[in-house]
């Protein structure tokens, strides 16, 4: 991320993405973010892992059919890593706090995916 407020920018607008419901979500609306997510992330090597999943994510939504099954697999994985992301940031800031809720937000999806 260039910046804190950059980092934030993202962050609020995944979370009001993700809030909004597995019902409520399009394509459309995740792919977007999707995209700005992988250019802010694709630079760093330590984010290979991450990206992969994001496009992962991103075919599945292009498919016309995703495969809830494999988007649950994916969304959990995603949750995994934004903890552990949480975690190397360390306790100052808000950071941490953001990358945490990401995460359950991402996990709560994932969950609503085996309700849809």
């Amino acid at each position: 991320m260039d910046n804190h407020e950059e980092a934030t920018d993202l962050l609020d607008t995944t979370m009001s993405t993700l809030t909004t419901g597995v019902t409520d979500l399009t394509p459309q609306s995740g792919k977007g973010v999707i995209d700005h997510w992988i250019s802010t992330l694709s630079p760093s090597e330590n984010t290979k892992e991450v990206v992969d999943l994001l496009q992962q994510l991103k075919t599945q939504l292009e498919s016309g059919t995703p495969n809830p099954g494999e988007m649950q697999q994916i969304l959990l994985e995603l949750a995994t890593h934004t903890h552990e992301m949480g975690v190397k940031v360390g306790p100052e800031g808000d950071m941490a706090t953001r990358l945490e809720a990401l995460g359950a937000a991402l996990q709560n999806v994932a969950g609503q995916l085996s309700n849809a």
